[in-house]
């Protein structure tokens, strides 16, 4: 399942409804005894089905099983129940839209069905249609409004709302109901914790773990909990309890691999995002953090790969193409890097130092006349006033001559440090560029010696450096 808009928990909510195949066939055999070799009666036909689809499921053929139920539910018109296992049958074969539509068909000639509109609720939450979420909630309460189901999702409203006291409102109000719901205890600590209420909010997402200890998103939570709190080690526990209880989750994969990187711990949160990319490798997040990764560790022939596949599965992730830029230059594949930086300005026309870098990797890539043309392109639309510095370099850039001296005056004037390093790594490039690369070094030892670490251009500088055969600077 693809659908990366949704939080993890509305994934989990939803794959969660597969478990009603596998619930129903605990319930219908539930006597126990030697099951008799070949279904007999319609009950034990119903069961054999059941084992069946659930089989299927565990083994990764959710089409399959789907097929099976559906079959099942043909064969028994007037049950709902089957109805909804074939939708969730459907969700677990990523068919959303064909689990709405098996949902809403039973709707249509059981309007007030609750476990149906709860379900059509949480599907439409999944598909990013809220005001069919809504519909079917306000349908729902209004059919059974003391329901602990019903109250618990339109917690989960208001929560994916962010509206945090009305989540707390309906979560308390579905436990009054029932207080072992495990839904409700889970949304109340979640709820509680965005109210940074953060030692009720550890409290409650214990009894969460309680009523359901299989559950891996109510470790996940606590984690958070437990990290604000200062509880780092018990924290890190929970997590690896959360991988334990779900090695399925990409999203809990990936919040593992960020509390590991936040500890420095480097390699092994590499291995987690390779494992969410192997589960879902469809989502770009897991590809932005192990870039990140490689690439601070100098593995830039495989960060590049990474911001690649980014951009390819994300292309508005506009950071994407600075980093991409940015390895690309490092790697002196000069032409990638000037679309890289070219496509960053064009999604950040404020950034125009990506147009600068995007002109320089024209130059270096012997396209001195195409680096020109676009320079002059974006010169005229910056405002002289408020970022002459900007405009001084893209002129420079532009006429491909030595007055550099209006530039050099504004930079060594230059108040911000990150600008100032900036410029001056920029203009040890143009000299680079115009093959003075003595010009060039002494320009670069400047940038260098401001040791902007946090900077695009102390990136490239670094690389820039070892090209020339000197050492980093401050490096």
């Amino acid at each position: 399942m693809t659908k990366h808009s949704a939080s993890a928990a509305v994934t989990a909510r939803i794959m969660g409804v597969a478990a009603l195949i596998p619930l129903v066939l605990f319930v219908a055999s539930c006597a126990g005894g030697p099951k008799p070799a070949a279904p007999q009666s319609a009950k034990e036909q119903r069961v054999h089905g059941l084992e069946q689809a659930a089989a299927l499921l565990d083994k990764g053929q959710a089409d399959a099983a789907a097929d099976r139920i559906a079959k099942m539910s043909a064969a028994d018109p007037g049950s709902s129940e089957l109805k909804l296992m074939h939708a969730a049958a459907l969700v677990s074969a990523g068919k959303i839209p064909e689990a709405r539509s098996e949902v809403d068909a039973l709707l249509a000639t059981e309007p007030q069905n609750v476990k149906a509109l709860g379900m059509a609720a949480e599907l439409a939450r999944f598909a990013g249609d809220d005001a069919a979420r809504r519909s079917y909630l306000d349908r729902a309460i209004a059919a059974a409004p003391q329901d602990s189901a019903v109250l618990a999702s339109w917690g989960e409203y208001y929560l994916d709302s962010t509206k945090w006291a009305q989540a707390d409102d309906f979560f308390r109000r579905a436990l009054a109901a029932d207080p072992k719901n495990p839904d409700a205890t889970l949304g109340l600590g979640r709820a509680l914790f965005r109210e940074s209420k953060l030692t009720e909010a550890d409290a409650q997402l214990s009894a969460a773990i309680d009523l359901d200890p299989s559950s891996s998103l109510a470790y996940d939570d606590r984690s958070r909990v437990r990290y604000q709190l200062g509880r780092v080690a018990e924290a890190g526990a929970d997590l690896d309890m959360a991988v334990t209880k779900a090695p399925g989750s990409a999203w809990i994969r990936i919040d593992r691999g960020r509390f590991l990187l936040s500890q420095g711990k480097r390699s092994l949160a590499e291995e987690d995002f390779s494992k969410a990319i192997e589960i879902e490798p469809g989502y770009f997040l897991p590809y932005v953090y192990r870039a990140g990764i490689r690439e601070q560790s100098g593995r830039d022939e495989l960060a590049i790969l990474d911001y690649r596949k980014v951009i390819e599965i994300y292309p508005d992730y506009w950071y994407a193409f600075d980093s991409a830029g940015a390895v690309a230059f490092r790697l002196g594949l000069w032409s990638e890097s000037a679309a890289d930086f070219r496509a960053a300005y064009g999604k950040a026309p404020d950034r125009y130092e990506y147009a600068i870098a995007s002109a320089i990797a024209l130059w270096r890539d012997g396209k001195s006349k195409e680096a020109s043309a676009y320079a002059e392109s974006i010169a005229p639309t910056i405002d002289r006033d408020k970022n002459g510095i900007y405009w001084a370099m893209l002129r420079l850039l532009q006429d491909q001559d030595d007055a550099s001296t209006e530039l050099e005056n504004m930079i060594q004037s230059q108040k911000s440090l990150d600008l100032k390093a900036a410029m001056l790594f920029y203009l040890g490039e143009y000299w680079l560029c115009r093959e003075k690369p003595v010009i060039a070094l002494a320009c670069f030892g400047k940038s260098g010696d401001l040791n902007r670490r946090d900077s695009l251009e102390y990136r490239l500088l670094q690389a820039e450096l070892r090209r020339l055969g000197k050492a980093p600077s401050n490096g």
